[in-house]
């Protein structure tokens, strides 16, 4: 889904959905988001899927997976990409181990190599290449910080371009919301428009 097919009736919800998670620094959960968002509240199942899918895909929000201590059912956190992945979430299992091995061996496909971003690196020329670069960028930074994180001096090191590229990635993120507007704005006075001439 790219922000040119996104409904115009998500246009809102997105809108403060990015504004409400970006204020919590511990993510959110979907229930919590319900209640406390309007707008996305409002929405039905389908309606809210599909934002989410969007958020995951097309926007600076991660979308993670946690199962309460107790409890079997998954629980949908939302949490912005500024404050990077959490190590923990108090009252819940998380990460989520999953058996990557056995799932290969079920499917009988041989397991396919993990893409290097820092290898495909080339200039990219759309936007959304742009944001994908810029991901890869952040989840390389991570998985390095990860591997590392009792080396302070590469720590120390590492954060000042994280920060250079989450700062970058939220200039395109302003572009792209105005994109949106624009877009909005648009589709209102295209039905203005319509029904005139009807």
């Amino acid at each position: 889904m790219t922000p040119a097919t996104l409904p115009s009736k998500l246009y809102r919800p997105l809108a403060e959905v990015k504004s409400f998670v970006e204020k919590m620094p511990d993510g959110v959960t979907l229930t919590k988001l319900s209640n406390k968002v309007g707008a996305f509240g409002s929405l039905s199942k389908r309606e809210k899927d599909s934002l989410i899918e969007f958020l995951e895909q097309r926007e600076s929000i991660l979308v993670l997976q946690a199962r309460p201590l107790n409890g079997k059912n998954m629980m949908t956190f939302l949490r912005h990409k500024k404050y990077g992945y959490p190590t923990t979430i108090p009252g819940y299992i998380y990460p989520l181990k999953q058996p990557q091995v056995q799932k290969a061996v079920a499917t009988a496909e041989p397991p396919k190599p993990q893409e290097k971003p820092m290898e495909n690196l080339s200039l990219p020329t759309s936007p959304e290449a742009l944001r994908k670069q810029a991901e890869q960028l952040l989840k390389a930074a991570e998985e390095a910080e990860k591997k590392r994180n009792e080396n302070d001096f590469f720590n120390k090191k590492l954060q000042p371009v994280k920060l250079e590229i989450c700062q970058a990635a939220g200039k395109m993120q302003r572009k792209l919301d105005e994109f949106i507007d624009c877009m909005d704005e648009m589709n209102k006075a295209i039905q203005k428009l319509k029904d005139l001439s009807a």
